[in-house]
């Protein structure tokens, strides 16, 4: 039984070794939505679950984000969480074939690697804003790059200060530069290299209509910190009623979750807001795109 576990995640990483290969030749990593990332299953190489990721420290501009992740009472580690660049894992998509696969990420290190990983209890939260919160994480996994990510995101390159949990930025405010609301974001959707790639806006307040979502890039928003402690988000956007009026509608739901990460649809959402597609092949992965 134990073989046929291993046999079915080496087909598995076998076909997402040259889907992946597909992507990085087409520019653009495989994308999905926080709401399916969070909570998705972690296993080991053999196909063991170990945890879950528990959310995702966000990064404004081209940076990348970090997973967080629980092993619950493996290894004695249900206390604690561990964050780790996005570099260090790989996906396994849902079997078709069985009614309750589901898509799920695989960590390929040793159970007494692990042992040694730089954690956190789960009540304290390393202060993230400090540039050197993860200093030991990138020291520890530096040497544990995901084979079949061709240009991986150098996390240890990060320079921001601003640092956010997914769970903590949806809900966020987004407003125009002149301090009008515009709405909230709904929806983050991120890459397998960690980069957050746009953000699900609502805007039917704004624009006056019925509900409305649209998809805008992640690089368009203008990110910083601002109230009298300096840990209020200030998020805003520079664009105009018919520019949002006529963006890329985000359609929530499972049925729409697969056209939501298509690559050509969010080219599209980035086409519209005039902004630089990151993934661009010809760009080297650690310059930034300027904001719109």
């Amino acid at each position: 039984m134990k073989q046929m576990k291993l046999l079915h995640v080496i087909g598995a990483l076998a076909g997402l070794s040259l889907l992946s290969a597909s992507s990085s030749r087409e520019g653009q990593p495989c994308v999905w939505l926080s709401s399916d990332l969070i909570g998705m299953k972690v296993v080991s190489q053999e196909g063991d679950s170990l945890g879950k990721i528990e959310d995702v420290v966000l990064h404004p501009g081209g940076e990348a984000s970090y997973a967080v992740l629980s092993f619950g009472g493996w290894l004695g580690m249900g206390d604690k969480l561990f964050a780790m660049p996005w570099t260090v894992l790989r996906t396994i998509e849902a079997d078709t074939a069985k009614k309750d696969s589901a898509r799920s990420l695989v960590l390929k290190l040793d159970k007494e690697r692990l042992k040694t990983a730089p954690g956190f209890d789960k009540k304290n939260w390393p202060t993230t804003a400090n540039p050197n919160w993860a200093r030991d994480v990138d020291a520890f996994y530096s040497g544990d790059v995901n084979p079949n990510v061709k240009r991986p995101v150098d996390a240890a390159a990060q320079t921001s200060v601003i640092t956010w949990k997914a769970t903590e930025l949806k809900g966020a405010d987004v407003k125009t530069p002149t301090g009008e609301q515009i709405g909230e974001i709904e929806e983050i959707a991120i890459d397998t290299n960690g980069r957050v790639s746009y953000v699900a806006l609502s805007v039917g307040d704004y624009l006056g209509t019925d509900e409305r979502s649209v998809a805008v890039p992640w690089d368009s928003l203008k990110c910083s910190l601002g109230g009298e402690k300096s840990d209020k988000k200030l998020i805003t956007l520079a664009s105009t009623k018919a520019q949002l009026e006529e963006a890329p509608e985000f359609k929530e739901g499972k049925e729409k979750c697969s056209e939501m990460c298509d690559r050509k649809w969010i080219s599209g959402v980035y086409d519209h807001f005039s902004c630089a597609r990151y993934w661009d092949a010809t760009r080297s992965p650690d310059v930034k795109q300027s904001s719109k």
